[in-house]
């Protein structure tokens, strides 16, 4: 997957955004308004949850700072109750390729995980119907994490929740590669670093770990 079908591919990733801001415009208390971004994830399926990732992107990429804002805020209250809109992915060492919505065995050996920390685990691992390259993972890391950080609190819980994820050794999602990619996205993020420089710095990251081999020797 390249760059440009982040945002500019069909379907209409503008309309859909401003879709889903008058959705959540229209309801009358946070906890409304994650019950509507719920309900866009969930009709989309784990499957499309790349589609998901893109139309948050997509608001992060299109919006002014108050529509940011109002999604934001939403996303924390979505996180501060447990129900971050999620993707559930095969555990890692669950198979070889195990893509999204797969069903059978693996079904039952999965993971929920949020949009920020599914681009991570895309990027080092097959769970998409395609490869997600670091340009691609830039751009749509820069326009999410653009939104997300529209809200200070919403912020804050997100990269605790991402520190949260990287220190428990049983949770079962991530390899070594993709823990130390939202360990690197919590650390830079909460440094203040830009958008631009968090997602640059975790394909970096990715970069260096493909030139270590499994002994943690590096490759020739």
């Amino acid at each position: 997957m390249n760059a440009d079908r982040i945002l500019k591919s069909e379907p209409d990733w503008f309309g859909a955004a401003q879709a889903l801001v008058e959705g959540l415009r229209g309801q009358a208390s946070l906890d409304r308004r994650v019950d509507v971004l719920e309900r866009v994830c969930s009709d989309l399926g784990d499957a499309l949850y790349p589609g998901f990732a893109k139309l948050l992107a997509a608001v992060g990429h299109f919006g002014e700072p108050e529509v940011k804002a109002l999604v934001a805020d939403t996303l924390a209250q979505a996180l501060l109750t447990a129900r971050l809109p999620a993707a559930r992915v095969p555990a890692w060492g669950a198979g070889g390729f195990a893509g999204l919505g797969g069903g059978g065995p693996l079904l039952s050996n999965s993971r929920k995980v949020g949009p920020l920390e599914f681009l991570c685990v895309w990027l080092v691992r097959d769970i998409a119907d395609a490869p997600l390259d670091a340009e691609a993972f830039e751009t749509a890391a820069t326009y999410l994490l653009d939104l997300v950080s529209a809200s200070p609190k919403a912020t804050a819980l997100y990269i605790d929740k991402l520190r949260a994820d990287a220190a428990d050794p049983t949770e079962g999602l991530h390899n070594a590669q993709s823990r130390r990619l939202i360990e690197v996205l919590a650390e830079r993020w909460a440094a203040g670093d830009p958008p631009a420089e968090v997602a640059r710095a975790v394909t970096r990251a990715a970069e260096a770990d493909r030139g270590v081999g499994r002994f943690g020797l590096p490759l020739r």
